[in-house]
């Protein structure tokens, strides 16, 4: 991970949405009240989505201090806001002045993330669910290219209706023509990911898959529910809301906010310090397809040795194929979970045990 901490700016929030679809993880981990998770931090929603399951720990680490400046306003809002409250301030619902709501949660954070939040008060106001160069760059597109009423796709419930919809609205050569010119990896490149999350990708047809796997997600699976999906099509939450989001979980979540610890450090660098077994399970997000085929074997032996016996790792591929060579693999168990992956993206989802 050094190339990418060395060169990626770490002083933007990249994602301010996980991207990564929450259920994946939990029938791949299937967390339960006697495990310690190491995961990737990101925007922290999956962090939450497993603390939810009421693990003993969770460890979030990021090599960027914004993201994880995201994840702490994230959890102390939760201890500090009405649920209402919240979700306003995240940007899923208008209602009072968000830099007044921050104002109530500032004295929770720590010197470093609050010095990070006091001078975006404009991204505050403009709310935390849009607060990330990816989000920004899905909102611009969706602006520019995706019909208003592609947002009737989430009320379905055929697959023969979703696919009729879907060829009607977005199978268009326009859409195409638009779609393959945003999603190259030089499009996207310094606007929607950074630079180097692309240095090993070699994939001669990037907008090609992409465009695939969206057709998939909007004609092969259920597009009800699907938030992920709404989000893209619409710009906001209303019909399907995430897990950390919904009303119903909000209580529970502001209980267990102390069982998460925030970590600022490369992933090899933190885990050179943990003895062995210090973890039962581990979500690494697409960590391994930043590095070189043989520094990804050398992360994956090092997570592996901080797991315990029977532990788990799970993580995606986007562009680069990365999997363990020297960890069993569940492979049937993920390729089925990966076969129902809401998210437009991922070409492959891992599991391997210890």
């Amino acid at each position: 991970m050094t190339a990418f901490a060395t060169h990626a700016r770490l002083d933007v929030i990249r994602y301010s949405q996980v991207w990564e679809d929450h259920r994946l993880l939990d029938h791949g981990l299937a967390i339960g009240p006697s495990d310690d998770v190491l995961s990737l931090a990101g925007a922290g929603d999956n962090v939450l989505a497993l603390l939810l399951a009421e693990p003993r720990s969770i460890v979030a680490i990021d090599v960027s201090p914004a993201q994880l400046a995201l994840l702490e306003l994230k959890l102390a809002s939760l201890t500090r806001l009405t649920y209402g409250e919240f979700a306003c301030l995240m940007g899923a619902r208008s209602g009072a002045r968000r830099a007044g709501l921050y104002a109530r949660v500032r004295d929770g954070l720590q010197p470093d993330a609050r010095r990070f939040w006091d001078a975006r008060g404009a991204t505050i106001e403009h709310g935390l669910l849009r607060a990330g160069m990816l989000e920004a760059y899905f909102e611009r597109f969706r602006v520019r290219h995706i019909p208003p009423a592609a947002g009737r796709l989430l009320g379905l419930d055929d697959l023969a209706q979703q696919a009729a919809l879907y060829d009607r609205l977005l199978g268009t050569p326009e859409f195409e023509v638009a779609f393959r010119a945003a999603f190259t990896p030089q499009a996207m490149s310094g606007r929607a990911r950074d630079a180097t999350q692309f240095r090993h990708v070699d994939v001669e047809d990037a907008p090609g898959f992409f465009l695939e796997r969206l057709r998939h997600v909007c004609t092969q699976l259920p597009t009800r529910g699907n938030h992920y999906l709404e989000w893209l099509l619409t710009g906001r939450y209303r019909s399907s809301i995430p897990p950390w989001l919904r009303p119903e979980n909000f209580e529970r979540l502001r209980d267990l906010t102390g069982r998460v610890t925030l970590v600022a450090s490369e992933l090899s660098q933190f885990l050179e310090t943990q003895p062995a077994g210090a973890f039962s399970a581990a979500n690494l997000s697409d960590v391994f397809e930043y590095l070189r085929e043989d520094g990804a074997q050398e992360l994956f032996e090092l997570v592996g040795s901080r797991l315990r016996p029977g532990g788990r790792i799970a993580y995606w591929n986007l562009l680069v194929p990365r999997s363990a060579d020297g960890l069993p693999a569940r492979r049937d168990l993920a390729r089925g979970l990966w076969q129902q992956d809401r998210v437009f993206f991922y070409s492959d989802f891992h599991l391997n045990e210890t």
